[in-house]
């Protein structure tokens, strides 16, 4: 087999691949046109460089709304085309796409600290992470019970997790720690073989982590279609309140009771802060200047605390949910370096046998939680209006080292939150890496020396800043869509928020790219028609034909069009020559050439002649590969220009 004809089999079967990506596009495909066509209008197509333009009231690039304001409608971002368009207006989820490109590390410049804007902005970040140090609390406390762990454990694997994935990491914002949907993951195998086995399994999905990062396995994270993406974002929210109701629970696992002094203390605190929050603190900012320095979140966590303490609240506090020892404090509560030796030393004396139990659990850890750390990168990419894009690369690749680092430290592992990555952004912590490294070392030094204050925040209240949250996370515009879109696009942001709040996250995305997949594909498969003509033929060999019966084919050429495109001949009835023309249709894979090679056996076994006008010389050499032997009973004329080479472009 020579060169170009390995290359050119290898063309065919890569773009195998781009048809699938094809089928996951949410974007209806015109017929006629190529995917890898130039005029064709894809959603996930890489965008053009694009300027972002300032918010309406004139503040800086890339400032990050707080969630005391105007909440998100689901996910907007304004963009001008140029310097003299005017505003777009905010759109939904549709503005976020999936093709990250990467950003430059701001870590790794020289800092300007007599730049009173440059300094501002990183002041911004730092206390963006102190706020949400406190949120990351109860977070992980309540994710440490999930997996049968510690509490101390849970906070330890958000530091360590937290800064690691911050400074290597693909986007400024995110914050990680012990998930939920991890620590599902792992919970059995904790059960079954205690808390040790825990930290190899974080360990051995970061190392897959990394390496599939390091493959640019990331980069699939782009074929997940809208529609599945609106899901994730609801079912979260939802996973996220359900979450938070338990903070509302007694003893009894009932709800408190509104007039017993527990549950007026419980509903009131969580309101107040709530108010203070959303109305309390911006208020304070515009009127004073030196007030904005303060996310409202943390300053109203820190009111409501203040007051509980002073009115001597009966509310549960953090030392209550996760245990004195916890918040004793002191350097006795770092985590030690390593392994434990309650997985070291059964590893050491039979490894593969350690590895098959451990193995499983790391695999589908790492991958759920690369999707949701992926997920919550676009989330934030459509947040944030600072013109850059995350690096689905470096993403994974940190969350690989920090889950790395935490196994290696004692932890459980954990991925990206969207929740508290939401309060970073909405805090002012978008604008550098530094929010997510503030983040540890706030929580590490709560831990080790203030343990004690920090131990007496009301859970309550942690739990009021989740609830904006899950308010301002939630995509109610997809409400108002539905009756407006395609039936199976409302189908697929119910089946993935179901599944999600049912099940896991990993598990929706799947079932719902799948579903949105074959949708796409059913519809694709009913536009290839033919409108029949009469036309003047010239062959390159044989007298001019005057007037010959076309077959002028429309809409696209693959595996579901194949069995409807052969009912549109009557090749009995056909004259001896007919003429096919793919002018407005393109030709997408190895079914499509099988079903034109039938189709010109089925003419050349009663003696007629196929004419196969505007196919791209590659096409053509393809399709005489196809045909097995003896002259092809077709003849391909006046070859298309514009026709694509079928082979997957590289990125730039």
């Amino acid at each position: 087999m020579t060169r170009t004809n390995r290359h050119r089999r290898r063309g065919i079967c890569n773009h195998l691949v781009l048809i699938f990506s094809l089928t996951l596009a949410s974007t209806t495909l015109p017929s006629g046109k190529c995917f890898a066509h130039p005029a064709l209008p894809i959603s996930n197509a890489r965008p053009p460089k694009q300027r972002f333009s300032t918010d309406n009231g004139g503040s800086a690039k890339g400032k990050s709304t707080p969630i005391s304001g105007t909440p998100f409608r689901g996910i907007s971002r304004k963009v001008s085309t140029d310097d003299s368009a005017a505003e777009a207006p905010p759109s939904q989820i549709e503005s976020i796409v999936a093709n990250a490109k990467s950003i430059s590390a701001s870590l790794g410049k020289k800092i300007d600290l007599t730049d009173k804007t440059l300094r501002g902005k990183y002041l911004t970040a730092i206390t963006a992470g102190l706020a949400v140090s406190l949120a990351m609390v109860p977070e992980a406390v309540s994710f440490s019970f999930v997996a049968g762990v510690n509490p101390l454990v849970g906070l330890w694997t958000t530091v360590v997790l937290g800064f690691f994935a911050a400074l290597f990491g693909g986007r400024a914002g995110i914050q990680s720690s012990a998930s939920g949907a991890c620590s599902v993951v792992v919970a059995a195998l904790c059960a079954s073989h205690g808390g040790g086995y825990l930290a190899g399994c974080a360990a051995l999905a970061g190392l897959l982590q990394i390496t599939s990062g390091s493959l640019g396995v990331g980069k699939l994270i782009r074929l997940v279609p809208h529609p599945v993406m609106v899901g994730f974002v609801n079912g979260l929210s939802l996973v996220m309140l359900k979450a938070q109701l338990g903070h509302f629970k007694g003893a009894t696992g009932a709800f408190l009771s509104l007039p017993t002094p527990e549950g007026k203390a419980t509903y009131g605190c969580a309101a107040l802060t709530m108010a203070l929050v959303r109305f309390g603190i911006p208020s304070l900012q515009e009127k004073v200047k030196a007030a904005e320095a303060v996310p409202p979140t943390l300053g109203g966590v820190v009111i409501a605390t203040a007051i509980a303490r002073f009115l001597k609240w009966p509310v549960k506090t953090l030392a209550d949910a996760a245990g004195a020892e916890t918040f004793r404090g002191g350097l006795s509560t770092l985590p030690k370096i390593g392994l434990p030796a309650s997985f070291w030393t059964p590893f050491q004396n039979a490894p593969l046998e350690t590895l098959s139990i451990i193995v499983p659990y790391a695999v589908t850890m790492a991958a759920v939680g690369s999707i949701e750390s992926l997920l919550t990168l676009q989330l934030l990419d459509g947040i944030v209006d600072d013109g850059k894009r995350g690096s689905t690369k470096k993403e994974v690749i940190g969350q690989g080292i920090g889950n790395l680092a935490s196994g290696l430290t004692g932890g459980i592992g954990g991925c990206a939150l969207i929740g508290q990555s939401l309060i970073s952004v909405q805090s002012g912590g978008g604008v550098s890496k530094l929010s997510g490294i503030a983040m540890s070392i706030f929580l590490a030094l709560g831990i080790v020396a203030f343990a004690p204050l920090l131990g007496q925040i009301p859970v309550a209240s942690l739990a009021g800043v989740m609830l904006l949250v899950c308010q301002s996370t939630f995509s109610w515009g997809s409400l108002r869509l539905l009756g407006k879109i395609p039936n199976l696009d409302a189908f697929i942001i119910a089946l993935v928020t179901y599944v999600t709040v049912k099940d896991d996250l990993a598990k929706a995305v799947m079932i719902g790219t799948i579903t949105s997949a074959l949708g796409f594909a059913w519809k694709q498969s009913t536009k290839i028609s033919t409108v029949i003509s009469q036309t003047k033929l010239n062959p390159p060999s044989g007298p001019t034909l005057p007037n010959v019966k076309t077959y002028n084919i429309n809409g696209p050429l693959f595996f579901g069009s194949t069995q409807r495109f052969s009912q549109l001949f009557s090749v009995k009835e056909d004259p001896d020559d007919v003429v096919i023309d793919f002018t407005q249709s393109r030709v997408y894979d190895h079914s499509a050439l099988e079903a034109i090679n039938n189709l010109a056996d089925r003419y050349g076994s009663i003696g007629k002649r196929v004419y196969l006008r505007r196919l791209s010389s590659d096409c053509a050499n393809l399709l005489e590969k196809v045909h097995k032997g003896g002259l092809p009973p077709y003849e391909v004329i006046e070859v298309s220009p514009v026709d694509p080479v079928y082979d997957v472009a590289e990125d730039a």
